[in-house]
């Protein structure tokens, strides 16, 4: 039942809660470089949160996370990371044919390496300070709310992590329909425009963890409300406990 519930979570989640830094990659890269190649940089951003989560279950579980990422200094080096990859986008031009009007043709052989793409999606991910407090809120509610067993709660980021994965697939499919709609102009605009979302994403990055810092009434707002994220699991488990408790009574009382 706990991997049904962690694939149900992982797609509530990939679809309230994916406007990230690598959500943007994704589409980027799907635009340019194909659905296929993309895939590249979705394994590039799972293999990220395989190793947060397996760094959250076992090294890290002790340490006081929550007041390590809001730290300054782990923000900043997170949100500089974020914005030299903001500027290298923003500098990218697109490799095409000589008049600028006509449709991009994607190509197997292009110059960016399967490597390239999947470190850069594992970077984009794994920088962002948020993606582990996101994962911190998962893992306080099944240990404090939920109260999971240790071999439950590997099958259930199991299935969150699978679930994760395929929407963001899905997403990479959807993505790369928009391939034949994009000239080369197009193209380079969509660059710079992702390009200042990324900046604009790392500056707010460090700036939020700037004003939680200084800020006391900051930090209360944000440990007064607990994340949505973590409704949403407490609430599809609860579901999931009580339909399994009444199939349960039935059969008994048959």
């Amino acid at each position: 039942m706990e991997l049904l519930i962690g694939i149900l979570c992982g797609i509530a989640l990939s679809l309230f809660f994916s406007f990230g830094p690598a959500f943007f990659g994704l589409i980027q890269s799907s635009i340019q470089h194909g659905f296929k190649r993309a895939i590249s940089f979705v394994i590039g951003v799972s293999l990220s949160d395989i190793v947060v989560v397996f760094l959250m279950l076992t090294v890290l579980k002790n340490l006081d996370m929550v007041a390590t990422m809001h730290n300054i200094y782990v923000a900043s080096i997170g949100g500089v990371g974020i914005i030299i990859m903001g500027i290298y986008t923003f500098r990218k031009k697109a490799m095409a044919p000589k008049d600028k009007k006509s449709r991009l043709r994607f190509r197997d052989d292009e110059d960016t390496r399967t490597w390239h793409l999947i470190l850069h999606g594992f970077l984009l991910n794994i920088l962002n300070p948020f993606i582990w407090i996101y994962w911190i809120s998962v893992i306080t509610v099944l240990s404090a709310e939920v109260q999971l067993q240790p071999t439950e709660r590997y099958i259930f980021f199991a299935g969150l992590l699978l679930a994760t994965t395929g929407c963001d697939i899905l997403k990479c499919r959807l993505a790369s329909l928009l391939q034949m709609w994009f000239t080369v102009r197009r193209l380079n605009f969509f660059n710079k425009a992702t390009g200042v979302i990324l900046m604009i994403f790392g500056v707010y990055m460090i700036a939020s963890m700037v004003v939680y810092q200084t800020s006391p009434k900051a930090r209360e707002r944000e440990q007064e409300h607990a994340p949505q994220s973590t409704r949403i699991i407490q609430t599809l488990h609860n579901h999931m406990v009580k339909d399994s408790s009444k199939r349960a009574d039935t059969l008994y009382l048959q």
